[in-house]
């Protein structure tokens, strides 16, 4: 009995010892699968526009062309043309182009040895551009639409000695800073008075297209030292719209500017009774001639809507702006226009042309009126309506966020 027990326990052992060996001889190493990452390809773009498949020809608008006779040169028809001429309109003017602005043509087929327009953009400026879109035969499809703008944070400051904008050039600044600048303290700085000691420091943006510097964007918060006094620009929003303020939440601006240019001088004032330069008559002059160099910037004196982009025998290359239900301001004899088509809102500050000497004219200026209720009124002798301050309501919020537009600027080093 005693015997057989050892038996079974010996194949009992002999059992278990096997299974183990099978179990270590078929045990597998494990499988280590490698992480698959996938590669995403950027597509290349134009203009929100896949590259693939289209055959690209890019060039610039040459004297004497005109929308049609290019759009010709790549497979649109005098009808298509014609059809987007009617498709035109004040606010949306699809056939103006200016000399040197560079068009692109997105062709998938050639006729006659004739690239095939599909797709045809003109850039109106850096950011603005209009697509015309011919994909579908039965439909011409206009768009105006601008590119990505990207935004880089900057600082500056430094010590009058001469000018402000001697100063801005010794410090490697851009005169477009010193434009800005003299745009957001123009009713609180006195820049035909400034002295040696006189300081700013200011927290602004620059703006880039595609990588490329186009300009200024805008004075995000400052201070300007004068006559002993320190003057603050410090950004607050209402009812969704920004504006500048006084530490104690005045405003900094008035409703218009008091010259919407930076001038040399006044050569003939508002006047019921003027010799006329050219035709040697006494006439009217109900305006004001502010004398500036060839292609001075001309703003906009106040927020409106442009009404009025033209040319005029007299006048020349001239803009009108409604502001509002009361006040109307007109811009004479540009050398060229901004950016801003009739339809286009504008704010105050913003280039709306350039002096020039175009229509009857002896010389470079800029003939600027005001109108009130439909009446042309001295704009010397205008007095606009004062800017609202913070609302009561807004103080509280006010007094906080300033704060850290002070300590922000208040951190800027001084250059001397």
């Amino acid at each position: 009995m005693k015997k057989k027990f050892i038996y079974i326990i010996a194949i009992v052992v002999i059992a278990v010892i096997a299974l183990v060996l099978i179990v270590v001889i078929n045990k597998k190493e494990p499988v280590v699968k490698e992480k698959v990452v996938e590669v995403v390809e950027e597509i290349p773009m134009k203009y929100n526009i896949p590259l693939e498949g289209w055959t690209i020809y890019t060039d610039t608008v040459r004297k004497g062309d005109f929308l049609g006779t290019i759009m010709n040169r790549y497979g649109i028809t005098a009808q298509q043309v014609d059809q987007i001429s009617k498709m035109s309109s004040d606010t949306f003017n699809v056939t103006l182009i200016n000399l040197g602005r560079p068009f692109t043509v997105f062709s998938d087929t050639i006729i006659d040895s004739i690239p095939q327009a599909k797709i045809f953009v003109y850039e109106n400026s850096s950011v603005r551009y209009t697509k015309y879109d011919f994909t579908n035969p039965d439909t011409i499809l206009i768009e105006k639409l601008e590119k990505q703008i990207d935004t880089v944070e900057l600082e500056a400051a430094g010590v009058i000695e001469f000018s402000l904008l001697q100063t801005m050039l010794d410090n490697d600044y851009s005169w477009e800073l010193a434009l800005a600048m003299s745009q957001t303290f123009a009713w609180t700085v006195d820049f035909y008075a400034l002295q040696p000691g006189d300081w700013f420091k200011v927290m602004y943006t620059e703006l880039y297209v595609e990588d490329k510097r186009i300009g200024i964007g805008d004075i995000q918060a400052g201070v300007f030292y004068q006559g002993g006094k320190e003057l603050w620009a410090v950004p607050f929003t209402e009812d969704s719209v920004q504006s500048f303020f006084d530490t104690v939440g005045n405003s900094m601006r008035k409703t218009f500017l008091l010259a919407p240019l930076e001038y040399t001088n006044i050569s003939s004032r508002y006047s019921h009774a003027r010799m006329h330069p050219i035709f040697h008559k006494v006439t009217e002059h109900l305006a004001v001639d502010f004398s500036a160099p060839m292609v001075t910037p001309v703003y906009a004196a106040s927020d409106g809507t442009i009404v009025t982009r033209t040319y005029g025998e007299g006048a020349g290359y001239y803009v009108a702006i409604r502001h509002n239900s009361v006040y109307t301001t007109v811009y004479m004899h540009f050398s060229r226009f901004g950016q801003y088509n009739v339809g286009d809102r504008v704010n105050q500050g913003d280039i709306i042309g350039y002096v020039g000497s175009t229509g009857w004219s002896t010389g470079p200026h800029l003939h600027y009126e005001v109108h009130e209720n439909g009446q042309k009124i001295d704009p010397l002798a205008f007095e606009p309506p004062p800017a609202d301050p913070v609302d009561s309501i807004n103080l509280p919020r006010f007094h906080e966020e300033k704060r850290y537009w002070i300590d922000k600027v208040n951190a800027i080093e001084l250059k001397k």
